[in-house]
């Protein structure tokens, strides 16, 4: 007879990448993703990570993730995504934070001075 307890569910990306609880502020409505922007893998998913910093296109107004060599808005991220989410299928709104505490090692991109500087209600401990 076992006794143990055992793990019946698996939650993709359960991991917390909030460093604190106490400041946070979610966008109201959430982003919308602009799903035409991203780069689908080798089977045709276009994921995109659990705390990646998010930027708004200039021409579009929606979100597509961070890149600091972008020209079209993308360079100057405002948000950071709450959840994995995959855009294989369109457009999706999904949740994020405009303020908070985040531990660094859990965000997806490198995280340097140039981002902190441009996200400056966001702390990366």
């Amino acid at each position: 007879m076992r006794l143990q307890p055992t793990q019946r569910v698996i939650v993709q990306d359960e991991y917390e990448i909030l460093a604190s609880f106490e400041v946070v502020r979610e966008v109201t409505n959430g982003i919308t993703i602009d799903s035409a922007a991203i780069t689908a893998d080798a089977k045709g998913d276009k994921i995109i990570k659990k705390g990646m910093p998010m930027a708004k296109v200039s021409a579009s107004g929606k979100f597509v993730p961070y890149d600091p060599a972008g020209t079209d808005g993308s360079q100057s991220p405002t948000v950071i995504l709450k959840r994995t989410v995959n855009v294989k299928d369109g457009d999706h709104v999904v949740g994020g934070y405009e303020v908070g505490k985040f531990i660094t090692e859990r965000i997806p991109v490198a995280v340097d001075d140039a981002l902190r500087v441009k996200m400056p209600h966001i702390v990366f401990a």
